[in-house]
């Protein structure tokens, strides 16, 4: 299992208690690929900034064009080849200690990414 597979799982239980129609797998996604993709914008722009790669585009927008990939194939995964029962099966067999492992992983991942990408995008917005 890998760590999308966990972040996957924790965003589709947070949502399980609040949707009770059975969208909370969708959101699951959403919010898997979400997270996903503002990790790689977010390379994309400081590697076109600070390092001079030249891999993004001009415009702005058609970055969301490099999501397209990653929404593609999450979406994919979760709604044909690996099912939410599949991954819960899964993580209800591990031990306290390695669920404890993942769980800080995860929160370490969210901690890094969403503060990080929402101080640089304010920023790199404040210095245009």
């Amino acid at each position: 299992m890998i760590l999308i597979d966990y972040l996957y799982y924790q965003f589709t239980n947070f949502y399980k208690y609040f949707e009770k129609d059975g969208t909370h797998k969708a959101s699951g996604i959403i919010l898997t690929c979400g997270m996903l993709c503002w990790n790689l914008i977010f390379l994309i722009i400081i590697l076109d900034n600070y390092f001079n790669v030249n891999l993004g585009p001009k415009n702005k927008y058609f970055l969301l064009i490099y999501c397209l990939p990653i929404i593609l194939l999450i979406g994919l995964r979760y709604w044909k080849y690996t099912s939410y029962e599949e991954i819960d099966k899964k993580i209800k067999s591990f031990s306290k200690n390695k669920r404890i492992v993942w769980d800080v992983l995860l929160i370490l991942y969210v901690i890094i990414s969403l503060p990080l990408f929402i101080g640089f995008a304010s920023y790199f917005g404040g210095s245009k």
